[in-house]
């Protein structure tokens, strides 16, 4: 029931996603950029560690952006066979199409290691106790995983927020949820 559970909030989410007028979706992207923004952690930080946006994700290209101009290193995963790795990329210009026709560092780009990083975590469903629903790959479990001491900063929008969702013992909760 659960693995079915999870795909129905899968589907309504990306059917929601999907439905966004392009003006709600910049509004709201913003919104989840200065609340980013004004984070401590995110302030006190040399590197982060985001995901390129896509598929009407919540926006992380202005975050980006706008960290790049503060002079931050910003540091983006690739898949690498089961597990994630980050790259430091400066710009749009330092990204292809990869696994699953996700936006990945190219070649030439960084591997960065920096287990203090925190990490901008992409999700389709959050819940309540923080729980997260991803893609299916388990890739960010696997990573937390292996790098624990991250902070784990889910961003979405509102209609991504569940009182509760499905969650199996290895899957990582997330220490907080930035909504616009």
């Amino acid at each position: 029931m659960e693995k079915s559970e999870k795909n129905e909030i899968r589907k309504w989410v990306k059917e929601q996603r999907d439905s966004l007028s392009v003006s709600s979706e910049a509004q709201w992207d913003e919104a989840i950029c200065a609340r980013l923004l004004e984070l401590e952690e995110i302030n006190r930080a040399f590197c982060i560690y985001c995901y390129a946006s896509m598929r009407h994700e919540a926006g992380t290209w202005k975050f980006m952006d706008l960290l790049l101009k503060q002079g931050k290193c910003v540091a983006v995963p690739k898949v690498s066979g089961k597990n994630l790795d980050f790259y430091v990329i400066t710009g749009k210009s330092d990204l292809e199409e990869g696994t699953m026709g996700i936006m990945e560092p190219k070649e030439s780009c960084l591997k960065i290691n920096d287990t203090s990083s925190p990490v901008i975590v992409p999700g389709i469903a959050f819940d309540k106790s923080r729980n997260r629903l991803g893609y299916g790959g388990g890739y960010y479990d696997r990573f937390f995983e292996k790098e624990p001491d991250h902070r784990r900063i889910a961003i979405a929008y509102e209609f991504q927020i569940f009182d509760t969702i499905p969650a199996d013992p290895h899957d990582k909760t997330v220490d907080m949820i930035i909504i616009p």
